[in-house]
């Protein structure tokens, strides 16, 4: 009778740090495919099982955000009549799904979800993105997000800014020195 007991506290406690724990469901992702210079491509990558036969479904008029990106001067889509570019900042960018109505096995990219950011800069950093799914009836809106590669600023690296926090100190204190001795004349 003891050891039941404290078997089901044991679950019990386990299931707990479990439902605590979990991460809720995503109905889909931005996939970083690659870069190319100064163009970085993604898809739409389907991620969660809310369907039978684990399934998932993007939504019409969906909105799709990135943000915290540099440099961005262009946006291309693949199917610019089922992706279309609502918003282009340098650093924001949204994308609003147009007949899409798309079912995908979970792990595979939408068919018409690829699209390509151009920035100035080359380097890469992590961007946030998030997807706004709105229900048949419009009255209720899911936000799936996450991260993703994409356009960075160039940060320098913390040796250079040490070694000009140093010069700029060695420099100051040369100068000090020089017009105190100039002053001993």
């Amino acid at each position: 009778m003891k050891l039941a007991k404290q078997l089901s506290i044991a679950t019990a406690g386990v299931a707990l740090f479990a439902a605590v724990g979990a991460k809720s469901a995503e109905a889909a992702s931005v996939v970083f495919k690659g870069q190319e210079g100064n163009r970085f491509d993604y898809t739409i990558q389907f991620d969660s099982a809310n369907l039978p036969g684990d399934f998932e479904r993007l939504r019409d008029s969906s909105l799709l955000t990135l943000s915290g990106l540099s440099g961005v001067f262009d946006v291309t889509s693949d199917y610019p009549t089922r992706l279309s570019v609502e918003t282009k900042e340098p650093d924001f960018v949204t994308l609003k799904l147009i007949n899409f109505a798309q079912t995908g096995k979970v792990g595979t990219s939408s068919l018409f979800g690829n699209f390509s950011l151009f920035s100035s800069f080359t380097t890469t950093g992590l961007a946030q993105w998030d997807i706004i799914r709105r229900n048949p009836l419009g009255k209720v809106a899911t936000t799936f997000e996450g991260q993703v590669t994409a356009p960075g600023t160039p940060v320098p690296e913390p040796f250079t800014v040490g070694g000009s926090v140093v010069a700029v100190g060695f420099g100051l204190w040369t100068k000090r020195k020089q017009a105190s001795a100039s002053q001993k004349i």
